[in-house]
């Protein structure tokens, strides 16, 4: 959720791109617990992405061009040897406490700042880094776990991924920086889809296949068949509840609702707001000075005001009681009106937060991941 600048051009061909694969301490896979939407478990390990040419031939994905062989080796898969086993209870990692610590072999400099986990063997992780192999320009990146091993594509054409979100397995959209296309991953193929109006992206979220959110310079939505632009208004970061209930963090002062028909702002600070969280009863947004904010019974209400680093929280997540929100070097879990510090977290710089339905997800820049079972 949280958020090199390589512009790609829409007479662009872009040629397979590979991957490097490694067994960097990897959870063991092969159950069909957690995640979004609880689809099967994947019987093999992935393999690298391919591309789709980005030239478009309508509001849909572009259709022609080079597909792109499929790079590198994926993992052993939920049922591998090496890897069989619970990946809900087993860490080849580090442990502490109740913790599973490892790094994701990324390189020199990765820049990792969007984290979606669907299952715990079916995990994004996304940034940017060093140049693809013959290359001079920052690559954007796409790290995948299988529950066994992290597989990471890079591709010197993308900008810096800045987001990811799924509905399934196989419907996967990724957001970049200064774009105006997002990214369509069908388990094989990672296509480029025009948003028309887009210059850029920060955020991505949604309820379904057929309702899914982009933010950036602008609000859009795809309904299943195109994108289209629901309000000028800027964003940050964005939470799709359902349908009818999305919050947008504007990045400066405001809060936006979208009620189906109508976007209303809220302002609720006089600095920027970064991340917002929310479900049918409630919502949260955090931002600069490590203020938090709490939206319920129609109201927002001050729960930390500002007084910490400018930088403040940069993400927050959260599923039923279990609501996290990361920055400044810091993890903060609410506990009933109060968000406290999580003291047992190892030690990182945590940008991003999922919380899935099994599983606690914490992402830092340098590829650092760190989970517990809820």
């Amino acid at each position: 959720m949280s958020k090199g600048k390589v512009l790609w051009g829409c007479a662009l061909v872009v040629s397979a791109f590979g991957c490097d694969s490694s067994n960097s301490s990897p959870l063991a896979g092969g159950t069909n617990a957690g995640g979004h939407t609880g689809d099967s478990a994947p019987a093999n390990g992935s393999g690298g992405m391919s591309v789709v040419d980005p030239r478009p031939t309508g509001g849909g994905p572009s259709a022609t061009g080079v597909g792109g062989a499929a790079g590198g080796a994926g993992g052993a898969g939920g049922s591998g040897g090496a890897c069989a086993g619970d990946p809900l209870t087993r860490c080849t990692g580090t442990m502490s406490g109740a913790w599973c610590t490892e790094t994701v072999p990324a390189g020199s400099t990765p820049q990792f700042v969007g984290l979606w986990a669907n299952r715990p063997d079916d995990v994004w992780f996304v940034g940017g880094g060093e140049p693809a192999p013959g290359s001079n320009m920052s690559s954007a990146m796409a790290a995948h776990f299988d529950g066994c091993t992290w597989t990471i594509t890079r591709v010197a054409a993308l900008p810096l991924f800045s987001g990811v979100w799924g509905a399934a397995s196989n419907d996967v959209w990724f957001v970049g920086r200064t774009s105006t296309n997002v990214y369509h991953w069908n388990g094989a193929t990672l296509t480029a889809v025009p948003v028309p109006g887009a210059t850029t992206f920060a955020s991505v979220s949604g309820t379904s296949s057929t309702d899914v959110w982009a933010v950036g310079a602008g609000i859009f939505h795809w309904n299943g068949t195109a994108w289209a632009q629901s309000s000028a208004s800027a964003g940050n970061d964005v939470w799709a509840v359902a349908p009818n209930d999305v919050w947008v963090a504007s990045g400066t002062t405001d809060a936006l609702h979208f009620d189906g028909t109508t976007w209303t702002a809220t302002p609720l600070t006089d600095f920027g707001l970064f991340s917002i969280w929310g479900d049918a009863t409630q919502a949260y947004a955090a931002g600069e000075g490590e203020a938090i904010f709490r939206f319920a019974s129609g109201t927002w209400t001050t729960l930390q005001g500002r007084g910490g680093s400018s930088e403040g929280f940069v993400d927050i997540g959260g599923l039923g009681a279990d609501i996290f929100t990361v920055g400044n070097n810091s993890v903060v879990r609410l506990s009933g009106t109060t968000f406290t510090p999580v003291t047992d977290v190892p030690p990182a710089s945590y940008r991003s937060v999922w919380v899935s339905p099994t599983q606690i997800w914490l992402g830092a820049p340098d590829g650092i991941v760190t989970r517990r079972i809820r």
